[in-house]
């Protein structure tokens, strides 16, 4: 994971309310995200945030998070949030925006995982299983949750595509191949 500090050296922590103070900033964020590997997860520290509204989630968070998704197929990174903080409501807060936006993120908040966001049932199950399991197959899926494996396989195809799994292709002994879907927090 690589760190992303949202804040200045030395700053105290900070309210994100107002969008022209936020726009150098995820700037500034972007171009380090830019000129990171493909295969980057990108995190924040929520600790250093106290306030946080719309402007502040769809500057920080949706917007990055939209151009991951854009680009999946080139850049594959990914954003997640750590130390939410309960007394700040920052899952609360970061839902609501998040869902008019279309948009998921996955965080920590007490070490537990969260998915915050708009995402269906169907696919908050098997992200809630990939998070348990660190690394799934479609046939893991399939297996557990007494699906058919052609939809198990186009779900976790589609976590990849909002950027909430990692994937990657191993090759089959007996010939083929299989890909492996993984958690951010591995």
């Amino acid at each position: 994971m690589i760190f992303l500090n949202l804040l200045t050296e030395g700053q105290e922590p900070v309210n994100l309310l107002y969008r022209p103070k936020l726009i150098p900033m995820r700037e500034r964020l972007m171009e380090q995200m830019n000129n990171s590997p493909v295969g980057s997860v990108f995190y924040y520290d929520m600790n250093q945030v106290e306030g946080i509204n719309g402007s502040g989630i769809d500057e920080l968070i949706a917007k990055p998070i939209k151009e991951f998704i854009k680009h999946y197929k080139t850049d594959d990174k990914y954003l997640v949030l750590m130390n939410l903080n309960e007394e700040h409501d920052h899952i609360y807060n970061i839902n609501l925006t998040l869902k008019e936006e279309n948009v998921t993120v996955v965080g920590k908040q007490n070490e537990k995982i969260e998915i915050i966001g708009h995402i269906g049932d169907s696919l908050r199950e098997i992200l809630d299983i990939a998070h348990e399991l660190r690394e799934v197959t479609a046939r893991d899926i399939s297996d557990r949750l007494d699906k058919k494996l052609n939809l198990t396989s186009t779900q976790l195809n589609k976590l990849n595509e909002m950027r909430l799994l990692k994937r990657y292709e191993v090759q089959l002994e007996e010939g083929g191949r299989q890909y492996i879907y993984r958690s951010l927090f591995y």
